[in-house]
């Protein structure tokens, strides 16, 4: 499900021209704390899930029921 997860954001990122630094400030964090979030997506919090996809516009209903 991870790999997954790493797939659709990386490219919402990429449709939505957000590079990894620029989303560490939208997700007010670190920039290390976002690269771990980002390699291990299952560790994001629902608020944090909540904030990625607004900032990706997509839906959290539709990130959380991916399935392997």
């Amino acid at each position: 499900m991870n790999e997954k997860l790493k797939n659709i954001i990386e490219l919402e990122m990429f449709r939505n021209k957000i590079n990894k630094l620029e989303l560490s400030e939208y997700m007010n964090m670190s920039y290390p704390t976002m690269l771990s979030k980002l390699n291990s997506p299952g560790t994001l919090k629902i608020s944090e899930a909540d904030r990625l996809c607004n900032i990706l516009n997509i839906k959290l209903t539709e990130l959380l029921n991916i399935n392997d």
